[in-house]
């Protein structure tokens, strides 16, 4: 990056953490966990953690939950192929660093991911000098670049990727955005359609290399818990459940009028909801209510049977997929106050329980607004793998429709094994790609 435009970065970076801390700051008291290495945010660290930290470490550096999944895969690859290896990780979300504590040990060290300050950021890299610094997917700090380039670290983008959108807004300062990408070491990307975009922004091509997506890379197994059932809830895991993953604010009442719609044709229907941020525990419940259902919270013990189990937990729906007989994915129906689609493939993967007598994934349900995974959301419709619905009549149509028919759903797993087929591996040869930049190997 031209020290120029790294110049004008710092000089608007400060007044616009300004505008925005207090929103922030917020967001953070809302989610909770916001005292939680709190510090670390500003470049302090205590003793004992400078002491564990130590050098030479692999920082990885994760924005929120999406990216921390991604990097705690590489992290278990890389870890395998390289047995010394030891890692450091930085998260900037409460909930998504909430979630990688969870994995921390000895070989893995999370932090609260610092401000992109010079002084900071300097300092910490200087301090830490690890043996290579890796952004997951688009999250880059240009200081944290700089003062890496300065010394000779390496510098990867893992699961890169670049919408159509994301290239306008590029091309717009190319003359800024290639001198910065350029300074990177290596761009590993997940599709290769996002090749021709990183180059018309003047990305030298021997950096970039193709590997798939880690997210779309099955590394669940048939031999993962089921979730256990709050006592007094009067459900049973073999009951057909529809899952409704990841939901913004607008989305339950939509998914809850389909589940009513639905439920006098198939009375043990069973709705779970995970909302995406659980702080909206108390504004879910109190419209789910309003509907005349009853809902319990998974927090708390259920006294009597009810018809809808809200997660406000973090880090539990993974383990829901595999007992859903039908997921739908949030943050994508039109009523929805944030848009772009949520992950949809963890449940396209996800190992079913043998009881339900189904094969490996679920049936999976979206909206019409899935940007942040296209193409591949497309390409999933397209292929009969997933179903779009537009509100709660045809969710419920679509809803009704597959509980009928488990040849259908099966049918939808299969096709979506195959599009997502060529992404298998992934995470293998991106660990393979990170080791061969990483010993000097690829240029």
């Amino acid at each position: 990056m031209n020290r120029l435009a790294l110049f004008f970065y710092n000089l608007l970076f400060f007044p616009l953490l300004l505008i925005l801390l207090p929103g922030y700051l917020l967001r953070m008291v809302r989610r909770g966990g916001y005292r939680e290495k709190f510090g670390q945010r500003f470049g302090l660290f205590n003793h004992q953690t400078l002491h564990r930290i130590g050098t030479g470490r692999i920082w990885i550096h994760a924005a929120s939950v999406g990216e921390v999944g991604v990097a705690l895969k590489f992290i278990s690859e890389y870890g395998i192929q390289n047995p010394s290896a030891r890692f450091l990780l930085s998260v900037t979300t409460s909930t998504g660093l909430a979630i990688a504590e969870k994995n921390s040990s000895e070989r893995l060290e999370v932090i609260a991911n610092p401000v992109d300050f010079p002084f900071f950021t300097r300092r910490l890299i200087r301090r830490f000098h690890p043996s290579a610094l890796l952004f997951v997917e688009a999250d880059l700090w240009p200081n944290r670049v700089e003062a890496a380039r300065s010394l000779g670290i390496p510098i990867i983008l893992i699961n890169a990727r670049l919408s159509v959108r994301s290239e306008r807004r590029f091309h717009k300062v190319k003359v800024i955005a290639a001198p910065f990408f350029n300074s990177l070491s290596m761009m590993i990307l997940t599709e290769t359609e996002d090749r021709d975009r990183w180059l018309s922004l003047g990305v030298r091509p021997d950096i970039i290399h193709l590997a798939g997506n880690i997210k779309y890379d099955s590394t669940l197994s048939a031999g993962s818990q089921p979730p256990r059932l709050p006592k007094g809830l009067g459900w049973s895991l073999d009951d057909p459940i529809l899952l409704a993953a990841s939901t913004h604010e607008g989305e339950e009442l939509e998914i809850a009028r389909s589940y009513l719609a639905v439920r006098n044709a198939h009375p043990t229907l069973r709705l779970v909801i995970t909302p995406r941020h659980v702080e909206r525990r108390t504004e879910i419940v109190t419209s789910l209510r309003s509907l005349g259902l009853s809902v319990a919270l998974r927090t708390e013990h259920s006294a009597n049977p009810d018809d809808i189990l809200l997660l406000d937990t973090t880090g539990e729906l993974s383990s829901w997929y595999p007992v859903a007989t039908v997921v739908f994915v949030g943050k994508s129906l039109p009523c929805s106050v944030n848009q772009g689609g949520q992950n949809m493939i963890e449940p396209l993967l996800a190992t079913t329980s043998v009881s339900k007598q189904q094969t490996a994934g679920c049936s999976v349900l979206i909206g019409p607004h899935t940007r942040n995974f296209e193409p591949l959301a497309t390409r999933l419709c397209e292929a009969g793998a997933a179903l779009r619905v537009a509100d709660a009549k045809q969710l419920a149509a679509a809803l009704s429709e597959l509980l009928l028919d488990p040849v259908r759903r099966n049918t939808m797993i299969l096709a979506a094994n195959a599009v997502l087929a060529p992404h298998q591996g992934a995470t293998q040869r991106i660990c393979s790609l990170v080791t061969e930049c990483t010993s000097g190997i690829a240029k």
